[in-house]
Formats: structure tokens, sequence, C-alpha cells
């Protein structure tokens, strides 16, 4: 009685190993030289020098395969999506309560800038919009 339900279990068992994936052929590559690459990737290598390392070895694949290896067989986490900052929240503001900007800006600076403009000169004054153009009054 005992042998019938262990012969079961290891029908349910051989099932199951057939309907199990097989490793495609890059992975099954690179199956070989997990601990390997576990270890590299413990010490933080990157992917192309582990890429490199392999290469020596007579074992060629893309980064995109080692990277896929790592994730799917050793188990490797994913980098996280960096996060979004939070949208910008839009403050609506009473015109009431603003303050004009003459008033808000103190009067000794307001005459410091009157003072500034009139020492300046008429042709050293605030410079017109348009192109640089030299006078030729002054060549």
């Amino acid at each position: 009685m005992s042998e019938q339900p262990r012969e079961q279990s290891k029908a349910r068992l051989r099932t199951k190993i057939k309907q199990y994936p097989k490793l495609t052929k890059s992975n099954a590559r690179l199956f070989p030289y997990r601990n390997e690459i576990r270890a590299l990737r413990a010490r933080d290598a990157a992917y192309d020098d582990i890429r490199l390392i392999l290469a020596q070895e007579n074992v060629v694949v893309s980064l995109n395969t080692l990277y896929r290896f790592c994730r799917d067989v050793l188990g490797e986490k994913t980098a996280p999506k960096p996060r979004q900052p939070p949208p910008k929240v839009v403050a609506i503001i009473n015109p009431a309560s603003v303050q004009p900007l003459a008033s808000a800006v103190p009067a000794s600076f307001q005459t410091a800038l009157q003072e500034r403009r009139e020492r300046l000169p008429g042709l050293w004054g605030r410079r017109k919009r348009g192109p640089r153009i030299a006078d030729s009054k002054n060549l």
C-alpha cells in the first residue's frame, strides 16, 4: 500500500518536471557559471565587466542576456524607478492682499536707485534693444 502513493507522487513530480520551463540557450550557457556570477555581483561588479570575464572563458553573451540571467535565475531585484516629484500646488492669491511693488521696497533703496540713474551719463544709460552697432561718432 505504501508503494502506490509513492508511485503517484513520483508520477506527479515527473509531470511537473516536464511542464517546468526550459532554460533558453543563452541562460543554459551561463548556468554553469551562476555561482561565479553571483560572487562577482556580490562584489558590485558591473555587467560589462562580468561579460568581459566570461568572454575570456569563451562564453560570449550580450549585456541584456547577462542582466536577464541575473534577474531571472539569480533573483536580483531591479533598481527602483526614480520617484517623481509631487505635483506643484498653485496658490490662488487675493489681489487685495498683495502690496504694490513700490511700497514693498524701502524708500532708501528707491532713492539710491534714483541717484544712480541721475549719475549715469546719457550715452551710458540703459541699453537699447536690438543689435549692438558701434556709433560712428565714438570711433
